[in-house]
């Protein structure tokens, strides 16, 4: 049927393309009939039973009997085949069945991603450990899986187990590939690991081994950005700091690299350490008192935050002075107001500017979740917190804020002595 091949991609989403041409399904009842060609797809080895199908796409019922299932599931099967031919395929069965069991024929060359992956991994690990191939081709399948299976499926039981089973076979590559690039010391393509791990499941923790390796190789200031980047992310996204894992490998981190390694026999190993050490000293001041905006408040990371808030409380331990949290939420006005949902992301750093240009050099503040901020006032009594609210209201405003604001504030002995 010609040399065009079907390529389709169920990692990270989903797209079939025929040839060069995109195969696009009339919106028309296509819901269905994609989900059943998506689990024809990844049921290619040994096929997949009517029943199955019919309990995963209809739902069971015990008003329904098998009858009406069966009935639906063909006609839903003719509609797919309909469907394949007039987005530009050829002509073909594309489904057969054969003693319950349905398969996925097709008369033209496929190229599947999940196929292409699993046979990697399938491949990799009937290899000798250690040997070239062995990592080549998991290296191979690293590079394949692209994304979680087909991520707008995963409400689905179905799908769920099968993402599970793909996403296993992915830890899998990475096992094997960092185990071969701690044994050569290879810090780039470590690198490049934990950074795809990183971008697909940003919320596993992947940042904490990719700040390793950067410190690893003395790389601080990159090492502090992917930090920083991911306690916004994490705030942003889940209203909580990362695991505390990530938090203490700063403090944590030993030297693995043969030229800086510790040998407490050795005196000379120290020395070396030492020298590379002060030898970083004018880069190190330079990432502490880099330039920056000096006007208005100090916005920090939630962990920076904290460690500035206990700073704080210590240094009123010698010298009395006022301190305080003022909360800050941000709302969507009511209907009357606002007809229409505000952008909340927008609105946050419109927000985030605002209090920056409110506040004094020396108070800081951080974000908490997706619709708060956290504020440290340093030598400010409560009663000024009104005037300060008003200051950041109408800056907010000025610079188009819709949304609504509301705080609260405690002075920082208060708050101490309540959770003593």
């Amino acid at each position: 049927m010609g040399s065009k091949v079907l390529r389709v991609r169920m990692l990270g989403g989903f797209s079939m393309y025929y040839g060069e041409d995109p195969v696009v399904f009339n919106k028309m009842g296509s819901s269905k009939s994609v989900r059943l060609l998506q689990m024809l797809l990844l049921s290619l080895k040994n096929g997949i039973s009517k029943s199955e199908l019919i309990d995963n796409l209809y739902g069971w019922n015990e008003k329904q009997d098998m009858a009406n299932g069966n009935k639906n599931l063909n006609n839903l099967i003719y509609r797919l085949k309909k469907q394949l031919i007039s987005s530009g395929l050829p002509d073909g069965e594309y489904v057969a069945i054969n003693d319950g069991m349905c398969s996925f024929q097709c008369g033209v060359a496929l190229e599947l991603d999940t196929r292409l992956f699993e046979e990697a991994v399938e491949k990799a690990q009937k290899m000798y450990r250690g040997g070239v191939k062995r990592v080549q081709l998991f290296c191979r399948a690293n590079e394949l899986y692209t994304g979680e299976l087909l991520p707008a499926n995963l409400s689905d039981a179905w799908f769920y187990h099968k993402s599970n089973y793909y996403k296993e076979l992915y830890l899998e590559t990475i096992r094997e590939l960092e185990q071969e690039y701690l044994r050569e010391r290879n810090y780039k393509n470590r690198l490049l690991l934990y950074s795809r791990a990183a971008a697909i499941y940003p919320f596993e923790n992947w940042q904490t081994s990719l700040i390793r390796c950067n410190l690893e190789m003395y790389r601080y200031k990159e090492a502090l950005d992917i930090y920083n980047e991911t306690m916004e992310l994490y705030a942003r996204e889940m209203g909580t700091p990362p695991m505390k894992e990530m938090q203490e490998c700063f403090e944590e981190l030993q030297l693995t690299d043969e030229n800086h390694r510790m040998d407490s026999v050795d005196p000379g190993s120290w020395r070396k350490m030492d020298r590379a050490f002060m030898m970083r000293r004018k880069e190190i001041q330079k990432a502490i008192f880099q330039e920056e905006e000096k006007a208005g408040a100090y916005y920090c990371t939630y962990p920076s935050f904290v460690d500035y808030c206990r700073l704080v409380a210590r240094a009123k331990e010698r010298s009395t002075f006022p301190a305080l949290l003022m909360f800050l939420t941000l709302s969507q006005k009511g209907k009357k107001e606002s007809t229409k949902p505000m952008d909340l992301q927008k609105q946050m750093q419109i927000l985030k500017s605002a209090i920056g240009n409110s506040l004094r050099t020396g108070d800081a503040y951080t974000r908490y979740g997706n619709r708060h901020f956290i504020l440290m006032l340093v030598k400010t009594e409560k009663e000024y917190c009104s005037s300060i609210f008003q200051r950041i209201e109408t800056d907010y405003i000025r610079k188009s804020g819709r949304g609504e604001l509301w705080y609260y504030a405690d002075m920082t002995q208060e708050l101490s002595e309540s959770v003593l």
